[in-house]
This record gives C-alpha cells, structure tokens and sequence, in this order.
C-alpha cells in the first residue's frame, strides 16, 4: 500500500507539472526567432535567431537555442557568434543531416556539429545580383548531403554539392523570390513564394513548375503585389501534404499533396489585423513524435508548439 500511494503521487506529480501533448506552449525569450527543426536524436528544439537590428547586417550578433519540448529554453545561446570559432549573423533557415546542422546566414552557409555546436565549415555563396548583397534564407538537404539555399529578397535559387562546391541554381523571374524550402528527392527542391502564393518545383534539368496555388485575398490595401501571400514556413508531411505559412493571412494551411487547402491548422495576428506588428509566423516544423507543429514568431520573439 505505501508503494502504491507513492507511485500514485508520482504520476500526479508529472501530470501537473509536465506539460501535455494536447497543451498548446508559448516560449518567450528569443531574439528574432526565424527557423526552428526537432532533433530527434537529441530530442531538443533547436531555433536560429537573427538577432536584433537588421537581418540582413553583417553585425554578428545571431544564435542558435536549444529548447525542451517541454518548452524550457535549455541554452539560449547554444551557438553563438565569436565563440568556439562560430561565426553568425543573422542565422535564418537551418536542417540537419547526419551529424551536421546546416544554417543559412545571410551570404554564408555554415555547417556545424549538431551534437556539440562546434563549427564545422564556412561555405561562401556566390552572389549573381550584382550591387545588391545576398539575403539567403531557407536551407533544405537531401539524403545525399546536396544542399539548397533560398533568398527571397533577390529572388535566387543556390546549390552547395556534398563535396561543398557552391553554384547559383537558378535566378529566373518566374521563381517569385523563394522563400520556404524542401529537398525534393537528391536533384530537385520545392519552395513557397514570398511574393506570390503558390508552391513550386524545380527538377534536375533546372525546370521549374507550380506544384499547387493558396487562394489569395486582396491585399491592395496592404500595398502588395496582387496574390502575395509573404509565405514562408514550408514542411513537407510524410504522406506527401504541405504545411505552409503566411504572414499575410497570419495562418498555417494544410495543404493536400494534390495542392488543395485542406485546413487552417494554426492562426495568429496577420497583416490584415496589424499591419505594423504582425506576428510573423516564420519558418515552421514539426515534431513527428508528438504530432507538433512548431513555429518561430519572428516579429514577437516567440516559439509557438502546439498539437496538429
């Protein structure tokens, strides 16, 4: 009996205290949080945060964090610029591979231990935008260790080989400034638009095609380009669907792998209810173990989990 009542306080004892899997949590304390990814080996959250002041200045002053999914910030800053020989700017996209955390920095991609942090290699992109600098924002990789790199404020599609040879992949005006990346296979990715709404593809040959369209409301009284949605999260589900945000609409649509809008699984403040502020739900992911959807609120320094 006093085993009992002992096991019996036990389990309450974790059932107040551990958050549960349907329990929506809200992390606070970041710094421009713009990606975040679940390490299933390590089974941590890590987010990439820009930093403050520009996220395209070479100031410095990036990190990457370390969270629980219980929603403790195990290490804020994790890695950090100026030490261990790290160097980060305004870290955005990062993915994981085998033993290697990739992470778009501005005009670099930077690979680095996921296990302990340390640096690994600096791989400069090469910049095909003339005066303008590079502003690389998603990463994705392939099984293969092949790399794409996204910048949406140009409109630019790069390739880094598994040997870590770094080639413009594409810069066509019909990309729409890619944003969102997923490997596709060893030789194609997939990328949301940033100005635009739709998903699209590019194949080995280097041709690019719509793979679904997100109705768009009218944003004319935001100033933007007709159908621009500003999409930036992309996750590609393992039974072929999409999860997508904007931050236009403030929301993350599931989408069918036949490019159907299934549901609006997450909401928050869009441009619509505050142009000035909205929440800027970034570059989401999910935790498969526990049927999360994980996303960074770039504009309020948040990570939001909550149950899909």
């Amino acid at each position: 009996m006093p085993y009992q009542s002992f096991f019996t306080k036990l389990i309450l004892l974790c059932l107040v205290t551990l958050p549960a899997l349907g329990q929506k949590i809200i992390v606070t304390g970041f710094e421009t949080p713009e990606s975040v990814v679940h390490d299933g080996l390590a089974d941590v959250y890590l987010v990439s945060n820009v930093g403050a002041g520009d996220p395209g200045a070479l100031d410095h002053n990036g990190f990457i964090s370390r969270v629980s999914p219980g929603g403790t910030i195990l290490q804020l800053k994790w890695i950090q610029d100026g030490v261990n020989g790290a160097v980060l700017n305004g870290p955005k996209g990062i993915a994981l591979l085998d033993g290697a955390l990739y992470v778009a920095d501005i005009d670099t991609l930077r690979i680095f231990n996921r296990f302990t942090g340390a640096s690994i290699a600096s791989i400069a992109i090469p910049n095909p935008f003339g005066a303008n600098p590079l502003f690389l924002n998603d990463v994705a990789v392939s099984d293969n260790g092949t790399v794409f790199i996204s910048d949406n404020a140009n409109g630019g599609l790069f390739k880094v080989d598994p040997q870590g040879h770094a080639t413009v992949l594409s810069i066509d005006s019909s990309l729409n400034f890619p944003n969102g990346l997923v490997a596709d296979g060893t030789n194609s990715a997939m990328w949301v638009t940033w100005v635009g709404n739709q998903i699209m593809r590019i194949n080995g040959a280097g041709k690019i095609s719509v793979v679904a369209t997100i109705p768009a409301p009218d944003v004319s009284s935001l100033g933007l380009p007709p159908n621009t949605l500003l999409l930036d999260g992309f996750v590609l589900r393992p039974d072929g669907s999409f999860l997508v945000s904007s931050w236009v609409t403030g929301s993350v649509y599931h989408i069918s792998a036949g490019g159907r809008v299934l549901s609006v699984v997450a909401q928050f403040v869009s441009f619509f209810d505050n142009p000035n502020n909205p929440d800027g739900p970034a570059d989401i992911n999910v935790d498969l173990r526990r049927h999360r959807l994980l996303t960074p609120l770039f504009d309020i320094n948040q990570l939001v989990i909550q149950p899909l």
